[in-house]
């Protein structure tokens, strides 16, 4: 990373109150969300796997199924509207 770079990243973690390490964390946490989601090999693996209740990934793959269910619901709805 160009010094600069890393010198503004610092700025905005001060900013934030958190260290880079949390930054990128945070970053990198929401694009796999938005992957999980949007990625069908991506969702494929999240949905494929056997997660501790409770955990972050379980409540992930919860969410996706609630949100796939949703959406084939509504398909069907509009199907049988037509």
């Amino acid at each position: 990373m160009h010094e600069e770079c890393a010198q503004l990243l610092k700025s905005v973690c001060a900013l934030k109150g958190i260290n880079m390490g949390e930054w990128i964390y945070q970053c990198v946490r929401e694009d796999f969300v938005k992957r999980a989601y949007e990625d069908p090999l991506v969702q494929q693996m999240v949905l494929a796997g056997t997660y501790q209740p409770g955990s972050k990934a379980y409540s992930l793959k919860e969410a996706i199924q609630e949100a796939n269910s949703k959406q084939a619901a509504a398909r069907l709805s509009t199907a049988l509207e037509n």
